[in-house]
């Protein structure tokens, strides 16, 4: 009887023992860790090993294979059990159950959230794939020289992955940048930021909001404007002056620019490049001279009534625009004129034709001669009131892109607006280093191409979908609490774009692959300004003492040499084609790096 009870409870503690044991081997099927029994983990350290250990050519090789067959059996073993069970750590299970968590957390940390599901799931795809794939050669293929050869067909497709996986991550990203470039202070994309104060058959005049009606972050600078004048095929722009210091850059095109100083007149040859300071009060007119292509200029303003306003004059216009004579009493016009009131009348309050309203005007080849005669082409040096910057020698240049500059204290003409001018140039492919600036502001104004810029923010920590002024709040307590945390501000950049880069925020400028990239940029508030490189040939940390390399980046010195000043480094500008064969000739190179930061 008692042996009987003692069988029965031994029978009892066993079921209950087995039980546990299959419920634990359902959670967890080979018994290990959701590391350990990751069989693509286990193959590339396989693979690993069979390179590291010394061995000749033909042992590595035996070594491989059995990597390959080891990961085939435990891929079919995987394949066997997920199709008789139902995978709690199916991709798309696990992608699902990721949505559902980010929905339960706040409304300011879910866009994130959801963004690292989706990267997760993506990059779980391809390693799904691969293992599909080498389930189909060892059911499909009968001899095993056969399975071999598809299994490794299949870890080649696998591994020519990862450059189409970072170029779809990498539209990915510009996208979800993309709809979040509405709460980017420092983004201007053409047209939509800007108030066209004449939009015309024969041309365009725009002029880019205020800064600080776009962000509290660029108050500093609000006390400059930028326009852009858009000439048509041969049209005359009406004579107009502005309660503002400027200065002209010609981005496109070719022209004449002519304006009244209170002592002469002063006429210039509109070419790319040449760059012309109009000082305030003096009266301006330009005319496209060429048939075909349109005449486009930049244009930075620094209004000398009211910081970032400015307001144009026309002495000739009736209603659009409106000649400045027109308000003044008709006693007083008699009288300063000598002139019957009928031929006032006529000049300032008469109809004229749809052709002569507006500020562009069309006109005839023999105006744009006479208008064009006597005008001077800027040259390299320093005139009066203008010079050709792209005909200077560049700052900075190589293959890969050329960097023009004029600053203020070599040119005196842009010290009274106190602004430098830059031109770059970026081909395609390429990479205008990382760098800032120790006490300018620039306005980068993309011309031609297209491609992308990436600065680093320390007051874009977090982005909420609140209103503005609780965002510009909870920005400023930020700024105040905390320090040393950046944001990555990424921008897709085409024709007519402009970009804010303020001072001490490094950035770098990056041409697409089958298009270059072109600029014209504003320095505001330039006097003294430095350009500080963070990479390249001439970057900053190769300065820095051995003992400070140490102890800031916590590794020896030689590791960090090897980074910043040992690597064969191109200055200014480089090959992201270069680059990247570089990266797969020396991967170690890329981890020691990494541990860097």
């Amino acid at each position: 009887m008692v042996t009987s009870k003692c069988f029965s409870l031994v029978l009892f503690f066993s079921l209950v023992l087995s039980f546990g044991l299959l419920c634990s081997a359902a959670d967890n099927p080979w018994g290990r860790s959701e590391a350990e029994r990751d069989p693509w983990r286990r193959y590339k350290e396989c693979q690993r090993r069979c390179q590291s250990d010394t061995r000749g050519e033909r042992e590595q090789s035996e070594c491989e294979d059995r990597c390959e067959r080891q990961f085939s059996r435990e891929q079919e073993e995987k394949g066997r059990w997920r199709r008789h069970d139902s995978n709690p750590q199916d991709p798309q299970r696990r992608f699902e159950e990721c949505q559902e968590r980010c929905q339960q957390e706040g409304q300011r940390q879910q866009p994130q959230c959801q963004q690292e599901c989706r990267r997760e799931f993506q990059e779980q795809q391809p390693q799904r794939q691969l293992q599909e794939c080498q389930q189909r050669c060892q059911q499909e293929e009968q001899r095993p020289e056969k399975k071999q050869q598809c299994v490794r067909q299949c870890r080649q497709q696998f591994e020519q992955q990862p450059n189409r996986r970072e170029e779809e991550e990498e539209e990915e990203e510009e996208e979800w940048e993309g709809r979040r470039q509405s709460h980017n202070p420092y983004y201007f994309p053409r047209g939509r930021y800007a108030q066209a104060r004449f939009r015309e058959d024969n041309g365009n005049f725009w002029v880019l909001q205020k800064f600080s009606q776009k962000h509290h972050l660029l108050k500093g600078i609000n006390e400059y404007r930028i326009a852009l004048i858009e000439a048509n095929p041969n049209t005359f722009v009406l004579p107009h002056h502005c309660d503002a210091e400027k200065i002209y850059v010609v981005t496109k095109g070719k022209g004449t620019l002519t304006f009244l100083t209170h002592k002469n007149k002063e006429s210039f040859n509109l070419v790319p490049g040449v760059v012309i300071r109009v000082p305030a009060g003096s009266t301006v007119y330009l005319v496209n001279q060429d048939s075909n292509e349109r005449l486009t200029i930049a244009v930075l303003h620094r209004p000398v009534n009211n910081p970032g306003q400015f307001e144009e004059f026309f002495p000739a216009g009736n209603e659009n625009p409106q000649s400045y004579y027109r308000p003044f009493s008709r006693e007083i016009l008699e009288a300063v004129f000598n002139t019957r009131s009928e031929q006032l009348d006529r000049l300032f309050h008469g109809r004229q034709r749809q052709s002569q309203q507006g500020m562009f005007r069309r006109a005839s080849q023999e105006q744009i001669r006479s208008l064009s005669q006597g005008a001077t082409t800027p040259k390299e040096k320093e005139e009066d009131y203008a010079f050709n910057l792209l005909a200077q020698k560049p700052k900075y240049s190589n293959q890969n892109g050329k960097f023009f500059e004029a600053c203020p204290r070599e040119f005196e003409l842009l010290q009274d607006v106190d602004a430098a001018v830059a031109g770059f140039e970026i081909n395609q492919g390429s990479i205008f280093v990382p760098h800032y600036n120790s006490k300018s502001t620039f306005a980068v104004i993309v011309t031609e191409g297209n491609g992308y810029v990436e600065m680093v923010c320390p007051h874009l920590s977090s982005q909420s979908s609140q209103g503005e002024e609780e965002e510009e709040e909870e920005e400023e307590e930020e700024e105040e609490r905390s320090s040393g945390e950046y944001k990555r501000v990424r921008v897709r950049l085409s024709a007519g774009d402009v970009v804010i880069v303020p001072a001490g925020h490094p950035v770098t400028y990056v041409a697409s692959k089958n298009k270059q990239l072109r600029f014209i940029a504003f320095g505001l508030y330039n006097q003294n300004n430095t350009r500080i490189f963070i990479a390249g040939e001439n970057n900053m940390v190769k300065q820095m003492d051995s003992a400070a390399k140490e102890l800031a980046f916590g590794v020896p010195s030689k590791l960090v040499d090897e980074v910043f000043d040992d690597n064969p480094q191109e200055s200014y500008f480089v090959s992201r084609q270069r680059q990247q064969r570089g990266s797969e000739e020396s991967r170690g190179s890329i981890l020691d790096f990494a541990r860097l930061f």
